[in-house]
């Protein structure tokens, strides 16, 4: 039986909300997916049960409402990666099962609509859909989303060195959507000139693997601050880490989680850092170190 497999991901890097992510190699979800005749889909999560209404049933909605097609489905998804941490678990999930159901249906189809089906299923967890951790589970490197009307996405495959902060909190309730309603509605027109830069910044130094351009694009004055109250230890890890060498620093996608861009040469001291700074703090938590990495959409041959 085909495995499909989706790697965590870390969305918005700082200034690019909702619009960029690196897939990552910390932590995978996998799916089994079997096909049968009739129509219908029924999931089973291993070791949690979030629910018959869940990310992966509606991806699959979606998807054969797009294709224009119902087949039978019996998915089964081990997530190995820590749910409600902003690390994709969701869009790896739904990823994973499609990449799986796929395969196993022997069908193939842009990878956007891979995309967008999951990325509309995102809404059962944050809300409404969005799509920048299912493009990075999905098509891997960094993922930049270019259209929401129509959806169209650009990928680059920057070679980079990240840390990843992952504290054991209970989470939020209804996190990414909570973590959404306390952003700012306006901006003053000085700071989304700043912004313009940072995003310019960010996606240049992906496109050109080049670490301090991205490290440039993960400051942030929007998102950010509104956030870091909600997110354990921020400033002491942030702090701890830039002075071990870090190059960036920023909430991985809407939290709890942290992600750190670093030189290779600096990862584990980095890591210590970061994992002081939790102790400090009272807080248990795993710290890793992880690179970029493809996604699940390799396992049959899209482009």
């Amino acid at each position: 039986m085909y495995i499909g497999r989706a790697p965590s991901t870390s969305a918005n890097l700082g200034s690019g909300f909702d619009v960029v992510a690196v897939a990552h190699d910390a932590y995978y979800a996998e799916a089994y997916a079997s096909v049968g005749s009739g129509c219908g889909v029924h999931v089973k999560f291993k070791g949690y049960d979030p629910g018959p209404d869940n990310t992966v049933a509606r991806a699959f909605r979606r998807l054969f409402e797009t294709l224009g097609v119902c087949r039978y489905v019996e998915i089964v998804v081990e997530n190995k990666i820590p749910v409600a941490r902003g690390l994709g678990s969701s869009g790896a999930a739904s990823v994973a099962a499609i990449a799986a159901f796929l395969e196993e249906a022997g069908l193939r189809v842009d990878p956007r609509v891979v995309v967008e089906a999951a990325g509309y299923g995102e809404a059962a967890a944050a809300g409404s859909p969005h799509y920048d951790n299912a493009a990075g589970a999905a098509l891997g490197g960094a993922v930049v989303i270019t259209s929401l009307s129509p959806l169209d996405l650009v990928k680059f495959s920057p070679r980079l060195t990240f840390v990843v902060g992952v504290p054991d909190v209970p989470p939020l309730k209804s996190k990414t959507k909570a973590m959404r309603e306390v952003l700012p509605r306006a901006v003053e027109f000085s700071t989304y000139v700043r912004q313009i830069a940072r995003v310019s910044a960010l996606v240049s130094g992906l496109a050109r693997s080049d670490p301090a351009l991205v490290a440039r694009g993960m400051a942030d004055e929007v998102v950010e601050p509104a956030r870091t109250k909600f997110v354990p230890a921020y400033d002491r890890a942030r702090r701890y880490a830039l002075e071990a060498g870090a190059l960036g620093f920023c909430i991985s996608g809407a939290g709890p989680s942290v992600l750190a861009l670093v030189e290779e040469r600096d990862a584990d001291a980095v890591k210590e850092a970061i994992a002081r700074a939790y102790a400090e703090e009272g807080i248990r938590a795993e710290v890793k170190v992880a690179s970029t990495t493809e996604g699940a959409l390799r396992y049959w041959g899209e482009k």
